[in-house]
């Protein structure tokens, strides 16, 4: 343990720290030791190095000559016009055996500034996005800063300000402003990862109370207002958005339900409680009751408003009220809340925790599949289709997969609530802090919650609670390991802080008695204890990591303290130098005490102050190599050589041809020059280094090998570029990398940049679809933008077509662009694109001639759909033969009509009469088949067909729906079936001739009804002419009654007779009918004497004998039907009789008598 006081402001004695090897390297290689930290001085000479003198006709070199890139494409200018005023170092400083350098990127930084671009594509872009967020014109933004003051990353509303002023009598000292200010004040800062946007919101500390003249600024916070605004600024300060806080009613209202929308209302700025971004570039907000807002870097809300923690009905502690007195509704208040790359982790005050995870289109769908069983899905309004409860979301309760699997939504979430107070009751403890390890450094492939306890342990609590041990959590017992003393503390110190380093190994914590502790992810070791006891008592502020070598904290007064791995450290004391440079910008003020803000990077930490942006960065060992005294790396060798050149030594051929001697040397050398170049932020020692690799190459001109060195320099262009004021990416080198060419465009993109990135895309030749996406969001900013002149539509849209294809205004091509890609049309999806962004403008005419270029269907119907043109997007999904398609406009159109009598009139009338023939018939066969189902409605498909002028389909379908009715039963169901039956018959009388045959069935239909019905009434019984029956069956139930009531037979057989005459029954089937009734009904006498009625029954003998053998009857009975068949062609049926009654001696005589030998044998 180091003795030495860090917190002192003597100079830094060495703390002989840095022997050994380096736990934090993956390589556990040895660093040389030997840096001088001085020697970074020849890093920021101020000797401007001329372009190197040598003339070659290669690409290559002019390409490494050239390290900057303008926002068009092709075009470049003096690195030094760029970066003037830009990026510049400080001293290396050793951290043990590694340096350390301090890089200032933006000096002199306005926060808030309004965007100054000549680029008037881009800037429009940016008016765009900051009118979704709710700043829709200049007049709004001049309002709010006329009702707001700024203190460098800090907004006040004026009238709360000029109440402090005139509470305190401080009316002229800007910094005593400032200090009362952060006495009542916080002011919430984050970052988005990879040198993205900075997010800012000013919120007070307190939720209720007033200015009272209590002494020493101890004042409430009412006097804030009701009102907050985040913004959303580059790194140079420049405002990319404005979101009002709380949201507008409206917007809140498009987004979720409506109860929600009234909640959001009673919020105010101190209901917030923690902001930061993900790595994909989402701002999440979180309020204090967990509700959790999603927004883009334009301001744009990406997800409805949900509770990250729903209250427990069971908890202990209940939903604090709002300032209006209500409950906040359905929410759990919040102990802490932690914003990581992959979401956010909230721990409440009862204990309960969760993990929320955002997730977006390219993600695999397969992953949220996998969610635990208590996991509920976030999506957007538009994309849910009902929602079980008041939470704007579809499925509270889990839904299924197949939604996800085939089309995943642009941006959902999943919340997995994590049973940690259960824990901690059984445990008679309580969590202080948390910290989340993303799901790519987790052995379960999903994040995990790391707890600390009030005991001085951490708790691991997974993302899959439901299908793991003991609910997922862990007590991993780090209690020896974090609070071993080592004589600096009490044995039981919980942590009070925690941080994952961004490689995911270790875990730095901060114990309540001021330790620093770094241990790895697993606890078996650890790395590293610092003690800051004798500086400050509190705890740090913030604290980040820097790369994955140091530990960064912050303390209010104290600085920024960078710790090392072996217990080495450096002080950096933020503050003086500069508040004094930012009292010098105008209109600039600042704090009392200086406001520092940390961003934690994959390789560095940015530090934010009012009016300055820096990074805290290990030097890469390829510069340090270069630039170290008295080094014999090869690229130093030829950096050395290139300076003797340029300086007109003799010596310098002799240095270059030493390189040369040994082989492969040269090319070593050259590709440490350019990779040194390609991680340093001073434009003159970028090209100091490439003249240097390029004075190498003249020496490998005769090797091809050697000559392809370009994409270096390339992207140090890009990089130089995008760090430009205006355009305010604070990259690295190694943030480039990882987030790849693809991830930087689309992260200007979404930044209000689309000019840049389209040219970067173009530069860097990436793939077809990535730049004809970046030319359609250039030609929709351009189409967004007021015109320059009076240029008409048709003048608009032929611009713009020639942005998307990639052409000059006089038809030339762009730079590294193709004759094929020119020829061929761009991706699909682009024009669409295009054409919705000119009809958000209000250009219809514009969006009209663009979107007719669209080629594909689904973005073609998509774009005519959200215009409103639903005739012509089915008229395309019809050309496409695509049913859902087709199905999708008929939805949409339905949905974009008012929902009443009129609407409804309107949704018919107009796919019938403006829709292709494909969306009408799909639409009636919806319909169709909708209505014939027992609970479906059939009055659509009549309405359908009746204004198709087919009245044999509209007949028809009432007829059958009228045999379907359940709902009624008794005379009620037989009414309501006769008047469906007659209005039925109405419309196949509308229809003439060709339904005349319809009709004739339906009236007779209804006669027959009638008739039951009497029969009913006149005989006291249900059974006689059951409903809903047929002629056949209505005959048969009137027979069968006879054997009820036998009085009536005489009746029954009567009525009989006169319905099958009414109704036309055929004679042969009367008799069938008769037959089967006696038989069935027993009625065996009554069948005989029919039998007898005729010498000759019209249906023969067979029947009748067939009835008594299926009824059992004796052989008499079977006998004197049998016996009367006696025609020659009855022979056989006599036989078969015989023997399907078992008379098998009858049968075997009648066998005999035919001479039959088959028949004999047979019996």
């Amino acid at each position: 343990m180091k003795s030495t006081n860090p917190f002192d402001d003597s100079p830094k004695v060495s703390t002989g720290g840095g022997a050994g090897t380096n736990p934090f390297s993956d390589d556990n290689e040895d660093d040389n030791p030997s840096f001088i930290g001085t020697s970074g001085g020849t890093s920021n000479s101020d000797t401007y190095f001329s372009t190197n003198t040598i003339k070659n006709n290669d690409n290559t070199t002019a390409a490494l000559n050239t390290v900057s890139m303008s926002h068009t494409t092709g075009s470049t200018v003096e690195p030094s016009s760029i970066m003037a005023g830009g990026p510049s170092e400080s001293p290396w400083q050793d951290l043990g055996d590694l340096p350390y350098r301090r890089v200032h990127l933006y000096s002199n930084v306005s926060w808030g500034c309004t965007i100054t671009n000549n680029n008037h594509k881009d800037k429009s872009q940016q008016q765009q996005q900051q009118s979704q967020s709710g700043q829709s014109s200049q007049q709004t933004n001049s309002e709010e800063e006329m009702n707001e003051e700024r203190f460098g990353l800090s907004w006040y509303p004026k009238s709360y300000v000029d109440a402090i002023r005139s509470h305190q009598n401080v009316s002229g000292d800007a910094s005593e402003v400032a200090r009362l200010l952060s006495t009542t004040t916080t002011t919430l800062v984050a970052g988005c990862p990879n040198g993205g946007p900075i997010a800012a919101v000013t919120i007070p500390l307190l939720s209720s109370g007033s200015i009272s003249g209590s002494a020493g600024g101890g004042m409430g916070s009412s006097g804030f207002g009701s009102k907050t605004t985040i913004r959303i600024m580059n790194n140079a300060g420049s405002i990319l958005a404005k979101i009002p806080f709380p949201p507008p009613k409206q917007e809140l209202l498009d987004l979720s339900t409506t109860s929600t929308a009234t909640v959001m209302q009673h919020r105010g700025p101190g209901d917030i409680l923690t902001i930061g971004f993900t790595s994909r570039c989402v701002l999440v907000v979180v309020l204090r009751d967990s509700l959790t807002l999603c927004y883009d870097l334009s301001g744009k809300s990406v997800l409805p408003p949900f509770f990250s923690l729903k209250f427990n009905s069971g908890s202990h502690h209940t939903p604090s009220p709002s300032r209006g007195g209500k409950v906040k509704l359905s929410g759990t208040e919040l102990l802490e809340a932690r914003v990581y790359e992959g979401g956010v982790a909230v721990l409440g005050v009862d204990m309960n925790s969760a993990i929320v995870e955002l997730l977006d289109e390219h993600d695999d769908p397969a992953y949220a599949d996998g969610m635990d069983i208590s996991s509920r899905r976030i999506v957007p309004k538009s994309t849910s289709s009902s929602s079980s409860d008041h939470d704007p979301t579809r499925g509270d309760n889990s839904s299924s997969a197949s939604p996800f699997f085939l089309a995943p939504p642009p941006h959902y979430a999943i919340v997995t609530p994590l049973p940690t107070s259960m824990f901690a009751r059984s445990k008679h403890l309580s969590f202080g802090c948390i910290a989340v390890l993303p799901r790519q450094y987790s052995p379960s492939g999903r994040p995990e919650l790391f707890l600390s306890t009030s005991d001085g342990s951490v708790v691991v609590a997974e993302a899959n609670p439901s299908t793991s041990p003991n609910n997922g959590l862990t007590d991993v017992d780090c209690r020896s390991r974090i609070n071993d003393g080592g004589g600096m503390g009490s044995s039981s110190a919980p942590i009070i802080s925690m941080a994952f380093a961004p490689n995911g190994r270790f875990l730095a914590c901060f114990t309540s008695n001021s330790i620093l502790t770094v241990v790895s992810t697993t606890f078996e070791s650890k790395v590293l204890e610092f003690s800051t006891s004798s500086g400050s008592s509190s705890p740090p502020r913030s604290m980040a990591w820097c790369g994955e070598d140091s530990v960064v904290l912050h303390w209010k007064d104290l600085g920024v303290l960078l710790v090392g791995p072996y217990g080495d450290w450096l002080r950096f004391p933020y503050g003086e130098e500069d508040e004094i440079g930012a009292a010098a910008v105008v209109g600039s003020r600042v704090h009392g005490d200086s406001e520092v803000y940390l961003v934690q990077e994959m390789d560095c930490c940015r530090v934010l102050t009012s009016n300055v942006v820096e990074l805290l960065q290990r030097v890469p060992p390829g510069t340090a190599d270069l630039l170290r005294i008295g080094s014999i790396e090869p690229g130093a060798l030829l950096l050395d050589a290139s300076d003797a050149f340029d300086s007109g030594s003799s010596n310098a051929d002799e240095a270059a041809r030493s390189i040369t001697a040994r082989e492969g040397l040269l090319s070593e050398a050259i590709l440490d020059c350019v990779a040194a170049a390609v991680g340093e932020f001073d434009v003159r020692v970028q090209k100091r280094m490439l003249r240097a690799a390029s004075y190498g190459l003249h020496f490998a001109c005769k090797d091809e090998t050697y000559r392809n060195k370009t994409p270096g320099s390339r992207k140090l262009r890009v990089l130089n570029a995008i760090r430009r004021q205006g355009i305010g990416f604070a990259m690295t080198s190694a943030q480039y990398d990882a987030v790849m060419p693809k991830g930087v465009v689309a992260r200007l993109m979404a930044a209000g940049r689309p000019s840049l990135a389209a040219s970067i895309s173009e530069y860097l030749k990436l793939g077809r679809r990535v730049r004809d996406y970046a030319r359609a969001m250039k030609a929709s900013a351009f189409v967004s933008s007021p015109p320059e002149s009076s240029m008409t539509n048709s003048q608009i849209a032929e611009e713009a077509i020639r942005i998307i294809q990639g052409k000059e205004k006089g038809g030339k091509k762009t730079q590294d662009e193709d004759e094929d890609s020119l020829s061929s049309p761009p991706s699909s999806g682009m024009y669409a694109s295009v054409a919705l962004a000119a009809h958000r403008s209000g250009r219809k005419g514009v969006a009209d001639l663009l979107i007719m270029l669209e080629e594909g269907p689904e973005d073609k119907v998509h774009a005519l759909l959200t215009i409103g043109a639903y005739a012509d997007a089915a008229a395309v999904a019809a050309k496409a033969r695509d049913s859902n398609l087709i199905y999708t406009t008929i939805c949409a159109y339905e949905g974009g009509l008012p929902n009443n009598e009129e609407g409804k009139s309107l949704y018919f009338s107009g796919i019938i009469n403006k829709f292709p023939t494909e969306a009408v018939n799909m639409f009636t066969s919806y319909y169709c088949r909708l209505g014939t189902l027992a609970v479906g409605d059939a009055n659509p498909a009549v309405n359908i067909f009746l204004r198709r002028q087919k009245h044999t389909e509209a007949g028809l379908m009432i007829a059958k729906k009228a045999l379907l009715v359940e709902s009624m039963e008794g005379n009620k169901r037989e009414k309501q079936k006769i008047e469906m039956l007659k209005d039925a018959s109405k419309i196949f009388d509308v229809g003439g001739k060709d339904c005349a045959f319809q009709k004739a069935c339906v009236d007779e239909q209804i006669q027959l009804m009638a008739e039951q019905e009497q029969l009913r009434l006149a005989y006291g019984s249900n059974e006689v002419a059951p409903p809903s029956s047929s002629v056949t069956s209505t005959i048969m139930s009137i027979l069968k009654h006879g054997a009820v009531d036998q009085r009536s037979a005489h009746k029954l057989n009567a009525d009989a007779e006169r319905i099958a005459k009414k109704f036309k029954v055929p004679e042969k089937r009367l008799w069938h009918v008769k037959v089967r009734a006696f038989s069935e009904s027993g009625q065996w006498a009554v069948m005989r004497n029919f039998c007898d009625s005729r010498a000759k029954p019209p249906i023969g003998m067979k029947p009748f004998a067939l009835a008594a053998i299926k009824g059992k009857q004796g052989e008499a009975e079977i006998m004197h039907y049998v016996s009367r068949m006696q025609d020659k062609t009855d022979a056989d049926d006599r036989y078969d009789l015989l023997c399907e009654a078992g008379l098998w001696k009858k049968a075997l005589e009648e066998a005999v008598k035919q001479g039959d030998g088959r028949k004999i044998a047979n019996v």
